[in-house]
């Protein structure tokens, strides 16, 4: 599922896909102008979940599962109203809307058949 957002850091619109795989939850971030990928983590669906229904005050950091010869990868997550603030490290950020991530989620990880591996 795709989800329109924009960096907080940097005023740029930015596309979040979210696709169910093997071991968990990949996220990509890239631009919406030009496609260019910012980042992309793989993450425990329920953590990513639980970091977003039940919000923690200045956030949550996921750890990435980690990918043969990838760097290690984190994920910050912090619910601000009816925002969410997506950091990857390495990577970028984007914030996208509360209502549009919970559908995401509750879409990718309660569908059917995970993505093949990337």
């Amino acid at each position: 599922m795709k989800i329109y957002g924009v960096s907080q850091s940097s005023g740029v619109e930015r596309l979040l896909t979210i696709e169910r795989g093997i071991e968990g939850v990949v996220l990509t971030l890239n631009d919406h102008v030009g496609g260019k990928e910012q980042g992309r983590i793989f993450v425990p669906g329920d953590s990513l979940v639980a970091a977003i229904m039940q919000p923690t005050p200045g956030g949550l950091t996921i750890e990435g599962i980690p990918q043969p010869q990838h760097a290690k990868t984190q994920l910050n997550v912090e619910v601000r109203g009816n925002d969410v603030l997506m950091t990857m490290r390495p990577g970028s950020d984007v914030a996208v809307g509360l209502d549009d991530i919970q559908d995401a989620l509750e879409g990718v990880i309660g569908g059917s058949a995970p993505t093949a591996a990337h």
